[in-house]
């Protein structure tokens, strides 16, 4: 189900259209993920995240690190493709499209769904890797860079497959396809 604005507030079949605008469908093999983006928070970041999404950069890009009921991540351009995966390097990879400045925002909730970049230990170091939050995480709130919300398949990213003992997977799932969701 797609969360939509209530009829009141489209006031134009444009208006509608500009919903799906910020709406991206991420195929995994449990099912679809939709994300509604966010660039009202964060404009550079979203523009980046649609970039990769349009680039088919993300296609087969794997769940390299997963806490159980807490938050999946993928996005290791680099080394964390099915094509190419790279155990001693997962998460340290590029995109090619250069560092992003952090934008934060202290009113922005990490609560259950939220889409943020990831990032070294140090601010500005975002590239293509992003987190999902699969339950609250109040102390990523003005820390991380978001990009948006679930509105339709958490509970599938509740069945991404985990690490044994620890957060990094191996042999892990990967996304099949991210697309906008008004494009092919």
């Amino acid at each position: 189900m797609i969360r939509r604005p209530p009829r009141s507030t489209l006031s134009s079949s444009s208006a509608a259209s500009d919903v799906y605008k910020r709406q991206v469908v991420m195929n995994v093999e449990c099912g679809n993920v939709i994300i509604e983006l966010y660039p009202d928070i964060s404009p550079k970041a979203v523009e980046r995240f649609k970039i990769l999404i349009e680039q088919k950069m993300y296609d087969g890009s794997a769940f390299y690190k997963v806490s159980e009921n807490t938050f999946v991540q993928a996005g290791d351009i680099e080394y964390g493709n099915i094509n190419n995966l790279d155990y001693s390097k997962i998460g340290s990879g590029k995109s090619g499209l250069g560092l992003l400045k952090s934008e934060l925002s202290n009113d922005f909730k990490f609560t259950e769904g939220s889409v943020g970049f990831a990032r070294a230990t140090e601010f500005d170091t975002e590239d293509s890797e992003f987190f999902i939050t699969l339950k609250e995480i109040p102390i990523y709130q003005g820390e991380y860079t978001p990009i948006g919300k679930v509105v339709y398949g958490l509970d599938i990213l509740t069945k991404i497959k985990t690490g044994n003992k620890a957060i990094y997977v191996l042999r892990p799932d990967y996304i099949k396809t991210f697309r906008m969701f008004n494009s092919n």
